[in-house]
């Protein structure tokens, strides 16, 4: 499975109904959802979060314990004329035309009319009814409260959040805090493994360009003559004078998950492998090339000096500043495109919303293997 670097179902939402099971969780803003993390890595403990849409201009306002009162909006223009802008979450124009002011302007058996006429001037972003009514109707309708009347409040519940957590099984969860602290404790274990797989990469890097760049100048320096001898007897003379062989690779046979027989009957047959060194081509013995290859090993050290100072936080923490610095640039992207509900410690498809989110943990991750 994969896993993100914040909890998308946090951001994205999920709802459904299967056998014996329904769920329905809110989204909540992202920049909330990072806060907390990042409150989380200073050792504070997550803020209660209010469930928040995008574009959403109405309120949601907390009543109770994971229970919350959802408003559209609505204005009175004049004596005779309201303007509704907003309806609730997830409640469509056209719905609410059919079911709500289409009765009001006809009437039913048992209800007269409310309103004398009503035009849309919506746009595909935006929500505006322009409803009229007798002013005493409108005077009515204030006194018993506008949002009721019209019916653009409804109630939202998050007591039924039931999701999949890391090991695939089915979980309720009692607050958006539950989610936050599992996800978390989980995905700072994982930097924990990054940290220790990008030290494995670095140190056989790092090794790697300290054995090329000693050879080289050793061979400058007339230290190692390899012309004229025969392959075992350069293979000896490295051995002599201390080289490794080849760390990159030793090191990538060692993240192989195979069994312990194999390993050590690949280790008996290839022996010492040195074509690192001994297939350079010639232009590193130039100076040039011998400056630019020293350079490069004492940038291999100072980069993994700098990783071993760093806690598995620390790395969490520099994932979300460039998270939230791309953020800003592709916000307006999330307005030409869907959400996508996923469960707690979601796989998320190449070309949903979700991947341009988590798009530079993605990259990270192709960096250090499958952490």
């Amino acid at each position: 499975w994969y896993i993100p670097i914040i909890p998308m179902v946090l951001i994205n939402g999920a709802e459904g109904i299967g056998t014996g099971w329904s769920s329905k969780v809110p989204n909540y803003d992202i920049r909330e959802v990072v806060n907390n993390i990042r409150r989380m890595l200073d050792g504070d403990e997550p803020l209660p979060m209010i469930p928040s849409y995008k574009n959403f201009k109405g309120t949601i306002d907390a009543l109770g314990q994971n229970q919350y009162l959802v408003n559209g909006e609505v204005s009175i223009i004049d004596s005779t004329t309201i303007e509704i802008s907003e309806l609730p979450v997830r409640t469509w124009t056209q719905v609410y035309k059919e079911q709500v002011l289409e009765p009001m302007l006809n009437g039913t058996e048992k209800t007269p009319p409310l309103i004398t006429d009503y035009k849309e001037y919506h746009t595909d972003t935006t929500v505006k009814f322009i409803v009229k009514m007798s002013e005493q109707k409108l005077v009515e309708a204030e006194a018993a409260g506008l949002h009721k009347v019209f019916k653009i409040q409804t109630s939202l519940s998050c007591n039924n959040m039931v999701l999949f957590d890391h090991v695939g099984c089915l979980k309720k969860y009692e607050s958006t805090e539950e989610i936050l602290r599992e996800f978390f404790e989980l995905r700072l274990r994982y930097y924990a493994l990054r940290k220790d797989w990008l030290t494995g990469v670095l140190e056989a890097e790092s090794a790697k360009l300290n054995n090329q760049a000693r050879f080289i100048l050793e061979k400058i320096e007339g230290i190692i003559v390899i012309e004229n001898k025969p392959k075992k007897e350069l293979i000896q003379i490295l051995i002599q004078r201390g080289y490794d062989s080849d760390p990159v690779k030793k090191w990538k046979e060692s993240q192989q998950k195979e069994d312990s027989d194999k390993e050590n009957e690949s280790a008996a047959v290839s022996g010492p492998d040195f074509n690192y060194l001994l297939n350079m081509p010639l232009w590193y013995l130039t100076k040039e090339k011998k400056d630019e290859l020293c350079k490069q090993r004492d940038d291999k050290v100072s980069e993994l000096k700098n990783l071993k100072k760093k806690k598995p936080e620390d790395l969490w923490k520099e994932d979300l500043a460039v998270f939230v610095e791309t953020l800003e640039v592709s916000h307006p992207l999330r307005n030409a495109l869907d959400f996508w509900p996923v469960n707690l410690f979601s796989t998320c498809i190449d070309w949903s919303y979700d991947s341009l989110l988590i798009g530079y943990d993605i990259s990270v991750r192709n960096r250090a293997g499958r952490l």
